[in-house]
Formats: structure tokens, sequence, C-alpha cells
């Protein structure tokens, strides 16, 4: 079959996380045809759903929305085709290909994996049966629905301490569940030291989540100890960590972890799918450029 005269793909950019996003930008206002995949219409990635933003380089106060939706419109400006569709099957061959769920299939000549990470899940009782009635991974969207009542954050890493201080700006009580010392960044644990509405459970895992019609507690379990012990609770909140979105990936390019790994210079990782991501919003919008210069070296060189 015959190809196009002009390649209407010439960069494929997988995710329209912060990463992605700055990546698809960069490409096109370099003149470059650049299409863009996000499956699940959250653009910004787990950013979007942040209130405030820490360390952007630029003055002013910005929610992970406000920036996400600033980057897409700014995409759209220069050109980017944005698809709502998810990735099913890429093939790496002399040339590669990508497939939507669709089955449209697109022919890119550089393809950036910004398809980020997902929240890892709890994997207890109850957990799946009562997200959306009382477990919830989302502070700021969810939070006001718990006013005035005790919540559990589970972790202890940048994005549970940031979760317990937006809820600790509106719940009686934040308790917050950790395995280990906390791993977050010192502004963070230093704000959340400051509110005297949290308290910790150390070396404690949740082990199952409890109610009936909604929440009602957690079940923990000591991980020295071994004892068990219940804390009444209205909602939880889990975030121990992300899984890479990268199924779609051949399993040459995966490794246990699931994280990327190619030797490709036609095919670039950014964010979350790399195993040392740092989890800065500000890095990943830096990977992002970084990313598209990598692309357009690439059509330049014809690899």
């Amino acid at each position: 079959m015959a190809r196009p005269l002009k390649n209407l793909c010439e960069v494929a950019v997988i995710g329209g996380g912060l990463a992605g996003l700055s990546a698809a930008r960069h490409a096109a206002r370099l003149g470059r045809l650049v299409t863009l995949f996000e499956s699940s219409g959250m653009y910004g990635g787990q950013v979007a759903t942040v209130d405030h933003v820490d360390g952007l380089p630029v003055p002013g106060d910005y929610s992970g929305q406000d920036l996400a939706i600033a980057l897409l419109e700014d995409c759209r400006k220069v050109g980017v085709r944005v698809i709502d569709a998810q990735v099913d099957k890429f093939d790496v061959g002399e040339r590669m290909a990508l497939t939507d769920w669709e089955g449209q299939t697109y022919e890119p000549e550089a393809v950036v994996v910004a398809s980020g990470a997902s929240l890892r899940k709890l994997g207890v009782p109850g957990e799946e049966q009562f997200t959306g009635r009382g477990v919830s991974r989302c502070a700021s969207c969810d939070g006001g629905f718990y006013r005035d009542m005790d919540v559990v954050v589970v972790g202890g890493g940048d994005a549970a301490v940031h979760e317990a201080l937006v809820l600790a700006r509106m719940s009686r009580t934040v308790i917050m569940v950790c395995r280990s010392p906390l791993k977050a960044q010192r502004e963070y644990i230093n704000r959340l030291d400051a509110r005297e509405n949290v308290r910790f459970v150390w070396d404690s895992e949740v082990v199952e989540v409890l109610g009936e019609m909604k929440v009602s507690g957690v079940r923990l379990r000591n991980v020295v100890s071994g004892a068990e012990s219940e804390i009444a609770a209205a909602g939880v909140f889990p975030f121990i960590g992300v899984e890479p979105n990268t199924a779609f990936l051949p399993a040459a390019m995966r490794t246990a972890s699931g994280h990327m790994v190619s030797s490709d210079p036609r095919i670039i990782a950014v964010g979350a799918v790399r195993p040392d991501f740092g989890g800065m919003a500000v890095q990943a919008m830096a990977e992002g450029i970084d990313a598209a210069q990598a692309a357009l070296l690439v059509l330049r060189n014809g690899a």
C-alpha cells in the first residue's frame, strides 16, 4: 500500500500529562506534525488533581488543572492533533506503527512515550467495594465531602503528604498510616508538622477497608509486631506509590517493575514511565521539551 506523500504523524506523543503536553507543544512549535494520544480525558495526568503545583520557575499560583488546560490549549493553537484514544499496540520494526483502540494505525518517525503512571491500589478487601463511597484518590476533588470528619491517608511520600495537607484544611482529623518514616520533601513535612489535626500511625499497613453502605474505618496491621487494630474514619485516601502505564509496549521494552527501557533513538521515554523519574511537575515539563528536541534530531538524521 502506498504511503501518503506527507506523514501526518511525524511525531507521536503517547500521554497527555505535563511531560506529554510539553513534548507535543515544543515539537509542533518547531514545525513538526504532531499527534498526541490521551485515553483518559484527564489532561495533565495526576497533577490535574493537585490544587497547587510547587516548584514552577515562574511567578504565580497554579493548580494542576489550570496548568494542564493552558498547555492543552497551547498545543491546539500550534497545530497538535489531539486524539482522545488509547494506544493498544506498538509495533517496532524498520518502520514503527501505533494502533489505537478503534483500529486506526499511525506510522510516526519518532515516538515520545509519556503515558505516565497510575496510583497503586492497596489490594485489600473493601477497597474496590467502597471506591466512590469513602475510598478516594483526590483530596481536592472529594475532600469537601469529609468536612469536620476523620479521614485516613495511607502512605508517606510527596503525594500522600500533599493530600493530607489538603484534607487537614477541612477534615476534623487526618490520620496518616505509614509503613516507614516519611519520604516526602522537607517543605511538605514542615507544613504537615504545623498542623495540629494530623496524627500518625507508624509501622502499619491497611489490611481491610471497613464499612457497610459506606466506609466506617480501616483495619491495620503493625508490620513489626503483627498486631491488628481498627481506626474509625469516614474516608480513606491511599497514596502508596504508582505503577507505570506501559502495558501497550512490547514486552522487551518493559522491566520487571513495568518501567520502559529502549535503546532505539526513535523512542523516547519521559516522566513516570522511566524508573528514575523524580516526580516533580517542573521535571516532567523539562523532560518533555528535551524529548521533543531528541525527536526532531531523529527526524533530521532520518534514523
